[in-house]
C-alpha cells in the first residue's frame, strides 16, 4: 500500500506529490474553431477539398476520421486548420467531450482545439 506522503492536497484535489497543477493554456495552445462566411461559398464536392470538421462528424469512438463536408483551400484563411493527432473538445451539444483527430482539416466554431 502506498504511503500517504506520496500525495498532496491541491486546489483541484489530492494528486501525486510529483504532479504539478497548471492552467491548460500554460501547457498547450487553445484555439476556437471559426466558420468562413457565407459557408456555401466555401463548400466543395471536389476530391481535393479539405475536411470541414463539425460536431456531427464526431461519433462514440472518440475519434474523428472523416467528414460529411469539405471546403476549398481558401477556407483555411477564415477558419482554424488542425492536424491529425490534435485533440478537439466540443463546445456545443456534448460540451467538453474530447475527440482525437485522425485527419487534417478546418474546424467549425463548435469545437476547440488543444495543441501540445
Amino acid at each position: 500500500m502506498e504511503s500517504a506522503n506520496l500525495y498532496k492536497k491541491t486546489k483541484v484535489g489530492v494528486l501525486p506529490e510529483d504532479w504539478e497543477v497548471r492552467k491548460l493554456g500554460e501547457v498547450c495552445i487553445i484555439k476556437r474553431g471559426a466558420s468562413p462566411r457565407p459557408i456555401r461559398k466555401y463548400l466543395t464536392d471536389g476530391s481535393d477539398g479539405i475536411h470541414w470538421i463539425r460536431i456531427g462528424d464526431a461519433n462514440n469512438s472518440g475519434k474523428i476520421n472523416d467528414t460529411e463536408q469539405k471546403v476549398i483551400y481558401e477556407a483555411i484563411e477564415k477558419s482554424v486548420f488542425v492536424n491529425r493527432g490534435d485533440l478537439l473538445l466540443s463546445n456545443s451539444m456534448s460540451y467538453g467531450k474530447p475527440y482525437m483527430l485522425e485527419i487534417d482539416g478546418c474546424i467549425h466554431d463548435g469545437k476547440y482545439t488543444r495543441k501540445m
